[in-house]
C-alpha cells in the first residue's frame, strides 16, 4: 500500500479425500456483504464436517477487505473497482497484483463461484448468472437455489470481470444494495451448499436440507430480460416488490417532482413476468435504471 503497509487476502481450505477442487469468491467489490455472509455461513458448516468432503473447496471470504471496510465498491487510495481490473498485472498497484494473483489461484479448479449482493441502488431477486452458451455452468446453476439462471451475452466491461476470466464461472447474486437482507443469505447459502453437493464434494447428510427445497429457476437469456429506464429526473417510488409478478402495462411506480410533490411519469410494466430487480434509491436522472421485469416460461408461453 502507499503507507508501506500490507494487505492480506485471507483463504480457508477445505481439504477431504481425493476429489475435485472448488473455489468460492467473495468481496470483490466493498458495497456487496452479502456475498461476504455467505462465504462465512459456507464456511462454518465445511469446518465441522471437512473430514467428510470429497476434494477440496477454497474460500476466499472477502477479495477486497479495505473497501469493505468502508462499505464502498472501490479500492481505497487507487478508486479503482476491483472487479474492473482482471487479469490484473504482478507489477502493477495493490488492486491489480490482488487481482493477477487471485486469477491464478483460482485457475485449474473444477468449478468456481462468485458470491455477489445486489447494486447498491436495487433490491433483488436471488439469481445466477452464466455466459451465454456455457452450458455447463448453467445446467449447474439449476441447482443453486435461485429465482433465474441467466445467460448474459457479454458486454463492453466483460474481459476485465474476474467472473470472465474461467470458463464455466458460476455468479451468484440477489438482496439488497450494500445491506444484508433476511432469509437471502440463507437462500444462497443452501444454492451454494446444493451445488458442492451436486458437484459430489459434500455428501447428502451434510446437508442441513432436504433436496427437495431447493427452487427450480427460470432460465433465461438476455431477450428475456427488460431494462427499465426514466425518461425524466425526481424521485423514484416504486409501488411494486422483487418477484411481484406483473402484466404488461402494469404500473410499477412513478416518478415525482422532488420539491413540488407533482407526479411527473408513471413507470410500467414493459413485459408480463416479475420483478428481478428494483431500485431502492429514489434520486433519478433521465436514462436511469428503474428496475428489470424478467419474462418466465410460464408467461412466454401463454
Amino acid at each position: 500500500m502507499p503507507t508501506g503497509d500490507s494487505v492480506h487476502i485471507v483463504r480457508r481450505r477445505f481439504v477431504g479425500a481425493p476429489g475435485p477442487r472448488v473455489a468460492i469468491v467473495a468481496g470483490i467489490r466493498g458495497d456487496t456483504p452479502e456475498g461476504v455472509r455467505v462465504a462465512h455461513k459456507v464456511a462454518s458448516l465445511l469446518e465441522l464436517h471437512h473430514d467428510a468432503l470429497r476434494g477440496s473447496v477454497d474460500i476466499y471470504p472477502c477479495a477486497n477487505p479495505l473497501a469493505a471496510h468502508r462499505g464502498e465498491r472501490y479500492w481505497p487510495f487507487f478508486s479503482q473497482d476491483l472487479n474492473r481490473c482482471f487479469p490484473g498485472r504482478l507489477e502493477g498497484h495493490a488492486p491489480d497484483r490482488v487481482a493477477y494473483t487471485l486469477t491464478e489461484e483460482v485457475r485449474g479448479a473444477a468449478q468456481i463461484i462468485e458470491l455477489r449482493g445486489a447494486n447498491p441502488a436495487f433490491a433483488e431477486a436471488p439469481q445466477a448468472h452464466v455466459r451465454a452458451r456455457d452450458t455447463q455452468a448453467a445446467e449447474l446453476a439449476r441447482h443453486a437455489n435461485v429465482n433465474v439462471v441467466w445467460a448474459r451475452q457479454p458486454g463492453p466491461a466483460a474481459g476485465s470481470t474476474f467472473a470472465w476470466q474461467h470458463a464455466n464461472t458460476l455468479v451468484l447474486e440477489g438482496g439488497t444494495g450494500n445491506r444484508l437482507q433476511p432469509k437471502v443469505g440463507e437462500v444462497l447459502t443452501e444454492g451454494v451448499l446444493n451445488v458442492l453437493n451436486v458437484l459430489g464434494v459434500l455428501p447428502d447428510e451434510i446437508l442441513p436440507f432436504h433436496w427437495a427445497t431447493i427452487a427450480r429457476p427460470v432460465m433465461v437469456g438476455d431477450d428475456r430480460v427488460h431494462r427499465v429506464r426514466a425518461t425524466a429526473g425526481g424521485l423514484f417510488l416504486p409501488s411494486r416488490g422483487v418477484w411481484d409478478e406483473v402484466a404488461e402495462g402494469d404500473p410499477i411506480g412513478e416518478i415525482i417532482e422532488a420539491t413540488a410533490g407533482e407526479p411527473i411519469e408513471t413507470i410500467h410494466a414493459p413485459a408480463s413476468g416479475r420483478i428481478l430487480a428494483m431500485r431502492e434509491q429514489p434520486v433519478v436522472l433521465p436514462g436511469s435504471m428503474l428496475a428489470r421485469v424478467v419474462v418466465t416460461a410460464a408467461q412466454e408461453s401463454a
